[in-house]
């Protein structure tokens, strides 16, 4: 087994979490949240509902492989925040 690890600097929140979400009334108010709140608790809200979407995370990243011909089964996603100096 391979671990990889991704260090994403930018991202858009707000479509981050009404993706994850599946949309309807929930994701809107969490996408909302992320359109206003300070970078570090949009980083800890986009890592929280990264965790709670991780099943659906592998499956969408494991879709783009295969759209480019890869095949890989991934086991598991978990997102944390991480502050460099």
């Amino acid at each position: 087994m391979i671990e990889l690890k991704l260090y994403v600097s930018e991202v858009d929140y707000e479509a981050a979490v009404q993706l994850l979400t599946g949309g309807g009334v929930a994701g809107s108010a969490a996408a909302m949240a992320a359109r206003v709140l300070p970078d570090g608790a949009k980083e800890e809200l986009a890592a929280k509902y990264i965790n709670a979407s991780a099943a659906k995370l592998q499956t969408m990243l494991e879709q783009a492989a295969a759209s480019k011909g890869v095949h890989v089964k991934l086991t598991g996603a978990q997102a944390a925040v991480v502050r460099f100096s």
